[in-house]
């Protein structure tokens, strides 16, 4: 290779030496700086390169291209190299690992193949978020191009109006990048794009059946077209087990004797023994058992479970007006009535199998006999309910209109939960109309012990099937007391709340 002193002036003159057809590569190395030179390509490119050698290797460093770069600054940027290679680091190094690294789209068909899919059962679920959202992204970039600021407008994009979906999105990305590293798909140099990213708030959910609404789902569940799926939302409502857990069940599984369902593959990972109130048993033996079919709640598909609940469940809303009422909710019911009726956390927890229960099996069988008694009273009052609200209705019903205009004494006695729950199951006019009491009044009441109502337009948004934001109940706050108490004289115009006296007309 030919020496000569490098000048800026001459740098863009001199030509290429060698056989382009051999592609032999042309370099000037300067003489007055060992190791630095200009390479002529045959196209007429020309670059500043850097030679060095590090741990008995042969290397050569693009600095820059000499019609960007000038003549000093490659020079001052191969004095930095060859400083970091008498210390004994390769400046290329990190250079080499961003690009070995695997793009976007390879670092997720590798997390999804040997972590999400066998280690996850909502695999499905990060399958569908990273092919919605990330690889139509940055599925051609490199894994460990990928910044923090990428992850970060990303998840604001998202979070303008699904802030959880926006949330859920970012930790499903920081595992697959820490998965990567494992795998050696992304430099361990690298930060993780997806950390330091302030998450959406997020309000837990606190939806379950009230007393009140549970006629009226009672009624449209039991008067769906489909008979099994109308079966499978009673045994969560009795049971409290998952949804994904009781369309898997087979009668196989059912113990009469004991009154138990095993549950083989829970969300925990662990099998478990569910118990079944009397509520339950008596169901069980309502649904009719199809041939060749071994599951409980069979779908359109000879031997095969019903796999698809939301279709019912969306007419069950419908015709009740519970929009905002979640399958999942009935489980969330299950605990919540559980504990109103005194039954301890712990128990609580065991009946739902929120923890994994490690017991010896003699144990386990006073702890199943334990949850049993739990359900039987929590299956009395769901079917009492049901039944007796109904009843009261269809009376109601066949009354004569002119003996309900005249409200007799109706004295009761309502915790703030209590309360709250009733003002966000049907509208203030319908409610008070059917305890007897003025509307304003009734609203005034609330008001006054902290508890929220809907506000104007709230209900004509649920008829429509639109979303519509349930305010939260605040804390009690100092003075307030735990009982409300609702007192309606015999027109039904005057209200009396906890011992205040309202003055008369």
């Amino acid at each position: 290779m030919p020496r000569i002193k490098l000048r800026q002036d001459t740098v863009k003159t001199l030509p290429y030496v060698g056989v382009a057809s051999d592609k032999t590569q042309c370099v000037y190395w300067d003489e007055t700086f060992p190791g630095f030179g200009l390479r002529v390509l045959p196209n007429g490119r020309r670059g500043y390169v850097c030679s060095y050698r590090i741990q008995k290797r042969k290397r050569l460093a693009v600095l820059g291209r000499a019609d960007v770069v000038t003549l000093e600054q490659a020079r001052r940027k191969a004095r930095s190299y060859l400083g970091q290679v008498s210390d004994g680091e390769d400046p290329q190094e990190m250079t080499d690992r961003i690009r070995a690294s695997a793009s976007v789209k390879a670092l997720a068909e590798n997390y999804l193949e040997r972590h999400a899919k066998p280690k996850k059962r909502s695999w499905k679920v990060d399958e569908s978020a990273l092919n919605r959202f990330v690889l139509p992204k940055f599925g051609a970039r490199l894994a460990a191009s990928i910044t923090t600021a990428d992850i970060a407008n990303l998840h604001a994009e998202i979070g303008q109006h699904h802030g959880y979906t926006a949330n859920r999105l970012v930790a499903i990305i920081r595992k697959m990048f820490n998965v990567g590293r494992k795998l050696g798909l992304v430099p361990r140099e690298i930060r993780n794009p997806a950390t330091e990213i302030e998450r959406f708030p997020e309000f837990k959910r606190r939806r379950y059946v009230t007393p009140i609404e549970m006629p009226r789902l009672a009624a449209a569940i039991d008067a769906d077209m489909n008979e099994f799926a109308a079966h499978a939302i009673w045994l969560l409502l009795l049971t409290g087990i998952r949804r994904s857990e009781m369309l898997a069940a087979k009668w196989e599984d059912v113990d009469w004797e004991h009154r138990t369902l095993f549950v083989g593959k829970t969300k925990n990972g662990e099998p478990v023994l569910a118990p079944l109130s009397r509520a339950a048993i008596a169901r069980l033996k309502m649904i009719p058992r199809l041939e060749n079919n071994p599951y409980i709640v069979c779908g359109a598909i000879p031997g095969k479970p019903l796999i698809y609940l939301d279709a019912m469940w969306r007419r069950v809303r419908k015709e009740t007006g519970l929009y905002d009422l979640r399958i999942h909710d009935l489980r969330r019911t299950v605990g919540s009535w559980l504990v109103k009726d005194g039954a301890s956390l712990h128990l609580v927890g065991a009946v739902l199998n929120h923890k994994d229960q490690k017991t010896t099996a003699g144990y386990a069988y006073f702890q199943t006999q334990d949850r049993q008694k739990a359900l039987d009273k929590h299956g009395k009052k769901v079917i009492y309910l049901a039944t007796k609200r109904c009843s009261e209705t269809r009376s109601n019903a066949d009354s004569d209109p002119q003996d309900t205009e005249v409200t007799k004494m109706h004295t009761g006695r309502f915790a703030r939960e209590e309360l709250y729950d009733m003002v966000w199951s049907e509208p203030m006019t319908v409610l008070s109309k059917r305890l007897g009491i003025s509307d304003v009044g009734f609203a005034n009441t609330c008001r006054r012990h902290g508890i929220p109502v809907p506000e104007r337009g709230y209900w004509a948004r649920i008829a429509a099937g639109r979303v519509a934001n349930k305010k939260p109940l605040p804390a009690q706050q100092p003075g307030m007391r735990e009982v409300i108490r609702i007192r309606v004289d015999r027109r039904g115009q005057k209200l009396k709340d906890a011992g205040i006296n309202l003055p008369n007309a």
